[in-house]
């Protein structure tokens, strides 16, 4: 239910803002997660740079965050308690932003397939994770590919 994945996204934001001290300065919020896809939002204040743009920096840790809470979400979505960490990753940055961040990450229905079957057969499996950040009044301002290694852990 919506409301159920309210909780869960508001429960995974404490988790990693307790987790890495660096995102609870970057004041993103999750939004969304309808199963395949995950949404999160982080204003321009606190992310600007000297320019008064959308620091790069912060929108690489927005993007990574966002793959990684992804492939947290679909470990968790295929039953599993996952230890998620990103092996590799790319970033375009296509136009300076000026307003609030917009962050949409998905993986293809085949891909989130093949990784809960993965998971669930050998408890570890990668996934990439496209991600796209856009402005407030919705231009494509970067895209990011990563891929993720999830472990299932000891209880």
């Amino acid at each position: 239910s919506p409301e159920a994945a309210m909780i869960d996204l508001d429960a995974l934001g404490a988790r990693v803002r307790a987790a890495i001290p660096l995102t609870a300065h970057l004041d993103f919020q999750f939004t969304d997660f309808n199963g395949e896809q995950l949404t999160l939002t982080a204003p321009l204040g606190p992310n600007h740079n000297d320019k008064g743009t959308f620091f790069a920096g912060s929108q690489s840790a927005l993007l990574t965050l966002a793959g990684w809470s992804l492939t947290t979400l679909l470990a968790r979505q295929a039953g599993a308690t996952a230890d998620v960490v990103a092996v590799e990753t790319g970033l375009k940055y296509l136009l300076p932003l000026d307003s609030d961040m917009h962050i949409t990450a998905s993986a293809s229905a085949d891909d989130i397939h093949r990784f809960e079957q993965r998971l669930q057969r050998r408890g570890k499996a990668t996934l990439s994770i496209l991600a796209q950040g856009t402005s407030a009044n919705g231009t494509q301002v970067c895209e990011y590919q990563g891929l993720y290694l999830a472990r299932i852990g000891l209880p």
